[in-house]
């Protein structure tokens, strides 16, 4: 159409100005009624003309008025949204530097444009569990327009840290194990999910999810240790002293599992409440030859000075690599006087005093002197007992 307008605008044009360049003396009659009105054809044409020009300005401007509203709008729109994604910009950067009244200022600001979204108070609500107000975080997520909008899954995990934060562990599993498959699988789910499982002492389950967030790298590094031991721990104190279910336990723990030491500890102590205690020593024997941890030598040397003929081999072994360690020297000692081999723990024990003199150690060799009947070395080392005991009466 507009194309057609032009073309006969041309047209128009072109004749106007070869009629007009020849002089034409041409009349145009127009009758109306009874009158008759007498033009000039120039004139007719330039009337013709400045209608069709005067005609597409009013449509022009009739068109640029009908879309001014829609303009309008668009631009206080973008505004608002400018303003609303400086309001979001500022929380979050709140949130990262821990400034929670940084925070609460750019919720107030995204409230301010009207268009705020649900984003707006998931931020405000992370800030204030970040800063351990759970009261005010579930203040913000049960505000309406919090629960409205495309962020659902996060709305879920903050409000299930809220109820953790509460001890109302059957509520947060409730809400995380009403969530859609693809959404149960993201990391922090799982972890709040194991949580909720450890709260409820349902330790088994815990242990499943924890072996699903370590999969899904969905702890810290720091956590993890902690969170294994207190699911271990919850399990051996189920198992009570029933030996079936310690034995269990054990049997269907992974071998990274037992790499850390507050697990081997509460293992040991589980099995040894059941009567288990060769089964706490192979244990806890396997783990040292592994991987030699000071750590675990109090454990081991409980458990090995119950059964000394089968713990002295592996004791020597790993004395034979570690011939520097006091702890290993007390514990072959213990084990070697336990299987009545005097001259073995004396010279262990004596090591020992040399590095470290203490009344308990003086008192072993008292003791073992008397057992080997030397009446005269065990005098002189009960002077020294003495000593320290007169010592330490005097400190005190």
């Amino acid at each position: 159409m507009r194309q057609l307008i032009g073309l006969l605008l041309v047209v128009v044009v072109a004749v106007a100005v070869t009629l007009m360049a020849q002089g034409n003396e041409s009349k145009v009659l127009v009758f109306f009624g009874q009158y008759r009105i007498d033009m000039s054809l120039n004139f007719v044409v330039l009337a013709i003309l400045l209608l069709f020009l005067t005609l597409h300005v009013v449509l022009r401007t009739w068109r640029a008025s009908s879309q001014l509203p829609a303009k309008f709008k668009e631009y206080w729109m973008n505004r608002k949204q400018a303003a609303l994604l400086k309001a979001n910009t500022q929380g979050l950067i709140a949130l990262i530097t821990g400034d929670e009244q940084g925070a609460q200022k750019a919720l107030n600001q995204a409230s301010k444009t009207g268009i705020e979204t649900d984003l707006s108070y998931l931020i405000r609500a992370m800030s204030a569990i970040q800063a351990d107000r759970f009261d005010v975080a579930e203040e913000i997520l049960n505000q309406e327009k919090a629960k409205v909008g495309e962020h659902s899954h996060a709305l879920v995990v903050l409000r299930s840290k809220v109820a953790l934060s509460k001890k109302d562990f059957s509520g947060a599993l409730s809400m995380l194990e009403a969530m859609d498959p693809l959404a149960a699988k993201l990391p922090q789910v799982q972890r709040l999910r194991m949580l909720a499982l450890i709260g409820l002492a349902r330790w088994q389950d815990a242990l499943v999810q924890y072996r699903a967030c370590v999969a899904a790298s969905a702890l810290p590094s720091g956590e993890k240790s902690e969170t294994l031991a207190r699911i271990y721990v919850g399990l051996c104190d189920t198992a009570g002293v029933d030996p079936e279910k310690m034995q269990h336990v054990l049997s269907h723990a992974k071998p990274s599992e037992l790499e850390a030491v507050d697990v081997l500890r509460a293992l040991a102590v589980g099995l040894m409440r059941c009567g288990l205690v060769t089964a706490s020593r192979k244990m806890l024997e396997t783990a040292l030859n592994n991987k030699f941890n000071k750590d675990l030598l109090p454990m081991y040397h409980q458990v090995a000075v119950l059964e000394p003929r089968e713990a002295l081999p592996n004791v020597e072994r790993l004395l034979s690599q570690q011939p520097a360690d006091l702890r290993l020297l007390e514990l072959a000692a213990d084990v070697c006087e336990r299987e009545q081999l005097w001259g073995k723990a004396i010279s262990r024990f004596e090591a020992v005093y040399a590095k470290q003199p203490s009344a308990h150690v003086a008192g072993k060799l008292e003791r073992l002197y008397e057992s080997a009947n030397q009446g005269e070395r065990a005098k002189a080392w009960r002077e020294k007992l003495n000593n320290h005991l007169q010592n330490d009466r005097q400190l005190a």
